[in-house]
């Protein structure tokens, strides 16, 4: 899926953008792409599902093998798990 691309505005003095961009250039880079590689780190990875995981996903989507419960308790005991449990 393609992400839509917005503009970042930053505030700086000539100086701080000038030394930005020698270390841009550096790495043989843009200024948007330097100050880009140096968040990537922080950012989240992009998680793919496993084939599984996908097939479940898919299923579901499709209404298929899903369960109905009347109750929250009956949920929790579908699950194997006991519903007046604390921490």
């Amino acid at each position: 899926m393609r992400q839509h691309k917005v503009r970042l505005s930053v505030d700086c003095t000539e100086n701080e953008r000038m030394y930005i961009k020698m270390l841009a250039a550096k790495e043989k880079k843009t200024i948007s792409e330097y100050l880009l590689s140096l968040t990537y780190k922080h950012m989240p990875k992009k998680r793919i599902p496993n084939k599984e995981t996908q097939k479940v996903l898919r299923e579901t989507e499709e209404g298929k093998n899903l369960e109905n419960h009347d109750s929250l308790d009956d949920f929790w005991e579908a699950m194997g798990m006991n519903s007046n449990a604390e921490d």
